[in-house]
C-alpha cells in the first residue's frame, strides 16, 4: 500500500512540471506571422515622382518577400506633410508604413508654424534603403548652356527668372532656396503638387529652372527634353558622366542628397519594427532591385533604425539652420 502510494506521488510529481509550466507555454505561444494581412503603405507625394517610384521599388520587394500585398496610398499635399502626418496618427500595429523623405521628416518642423506631428517622436525609424542626387535642369531650348551661365543671367536680372519646385516645404525648395541665398540671386518660386506636375510646364517653357530629385527628372533628360546643367551631390553620379556638381563649380560645401527610408507610428511593436527592418535589409541586397534604382540615378543604401535614427537628427539639425539662414517659410 505504501509503496504504491510512493508510486502515485512519483506520477505526481512527474506531471507538475508540465501544470505549472502550461500557463508560461501559452503566453510564450507566437500569434499570426507578420504580416497575416496586407499591409499599406502612406506616400506623401503623388504618382509619377520621385518619391513614388521608391516607394513603390520598396515595397514591391517587401511584397514578394511577405506573400502579401502592399497598397500604396498617396496623400498629397503641403510638401509631404499632409501624407507624413497622417501616416504619424495611424494605428500602430504595423500594418500602416510611412515613407520617410526629407521634407516631411526633417525639413517641416523648421518652415511649418504649425505642424499637426512631431516627427521625432511620432514615428518610429525603421530603415534607411536608397539615396539620390538632384539635379539642375532647364529646357532643353533654354538659353542657357551652362550652371554659369544661368548665375550671371540671373544676378544681371533679379526676379526675371522664376523656379519650379514640386511643392513648398519640398527637398527641391529648400534646395534652391539654399542655393539662391548663397549665389546672392533672387528668383521667382512657383510650388507645384508634385515633379509629374511641374515638370511638364518647365518643358514648355512656363517656369525657368528647377532643382529636381533625379529619379524624376532623369527620363527627360534622357529623353531630350531637358538639359542638365549640374548636380547637388557631394560627389558626380555616373548616371550623368561628365555633370559637374554645384560644389565644383564655385560652391564648395553645397550638397543635397534625397534620402528615402520607412517610418511606423510610434507604439508600434517592437518584435514588428525589427522584422521589417531585417528584411528590408534583405530585399536591398537584391540586384533587381538595385537595377530599378539606379536606372533613374538612385542608390541602394541601407541603413537599420539606429543608424536611420541618426541621420534623421543630423539632417534635421542642418536644415534648421539652413532655414534660418535663407528665412525659408512654408504656409
Amino acid at each position: 500500500m505504501q509503496a504504491n502510494r510512493r508510486s502515485a506521488l512519483a506520477r505526481l510529481a512527474a506531471l507538475t512540471p508540465l501544470v505549472t509550466s502550461a500557463p508560461w507555454a501559452l503566453a510564450q505561444t507566437p500569434g499570426p506571422a507578420y504580416p497575416s494581412r496586407p499591409v499599406k503603405m502612406i506616400i506623401p507625394f503623388p504618382a509619377g515622382g520621385a518619391t513614388d517610384y521608391a516607394a513603390r521599388s520598396i515595397g514591391n520587394a517587401l511584397a514578394e518577400r511577405w506573400g502579401q500585398t502592399l497598397v500604396p496610398d498617396n496623400r498629397v499635399g503641403a510638401g509631404s506633410t499632409i501624407g507624413t502626418e497622417i501616416g504619424a496618427k495611424s494605428p500602430p500595429d504595423g500594418y500602416t508604413l510611412v515613407m520617410g523623405i526629407p521634407a516631411g521628416v526633417t525639413i517641416a518642423p523648421h518652415i511649418y508654424p504649425k505642424l499637426g506631428y512631431d516627427p521625432q517622436t511620432d514615428l518610429l525609424p525603421v530603415a534607411g534603403f536608397a539615396t539620390s542626387p538632384l539635379v539642375v535642369v532647364v529646357p532643353v531650348d533654354s538659353p542657357f548652356q551652362t550652371f554659369a551661365e544661368l548665375v550671371a543671367y540671373a544676378r544681371a536680372h533679379p526676379g526675371k527668372l522664376s523656379y519650379a519646385s514640386n511643392g513648398n516645404g519640398s527637398l527641391p525648395h529648400l534646395t534652391t532656396e539654399w542655393f539662391l541665398s548663397l549665389a546672392k540671386v533672387q528668383m521667382t518660386h512657383v510650388p507645384y503638387r508634385g515633379s509629374a506636375q511641374a515638370l511638364p510646364d518647365l518643358i514648355a517653357g512656363r517656369t525657368q529652372l528647377m532643382i529636381d530629385i533625379i529619379v524624376s527628372a532623369l527620363p527627360l533628360i534622357e529623353g531630350g527634353k531637358l538639359r542638365v546643367l549640374a548636380v547637388t551631390g557631394a560627389q558626380p553620379t555616373s548616371r550623368l558622366p561628365g555633370v559637374p556638381t554645384v560644389a565644383s563649380l564655385g560652391y564648395p560645401g553645397f550638397a543635397s542628397d534625397q534620402w528615402y527610408g520607412l517610418f511606423v507610428p510610434a507604439g508600434t511593436p517592437e518584435a514588428v519594427v525589427r522584422k521589417i527592418e531585417q528584411d528590408v535589409q534583405q530585399v536591398t541586397q537584391d540586384t533587381r532591385l538595385r537595377g530599378q534604382m539606379w536606372q533613374r540615378g538612385a542608390e541602394i543604401a541601407y541603413l537599420p533604425a539606429q543608424g536611420l535614427r541618426k541621420m534623421v537628427q543630423a539632417d534635421s539639425a542642418r536644415w534648421a539652420r539652413i532655414a534660418q539662414a535663407t528665412g525659408a517659410r512654408a504656409e
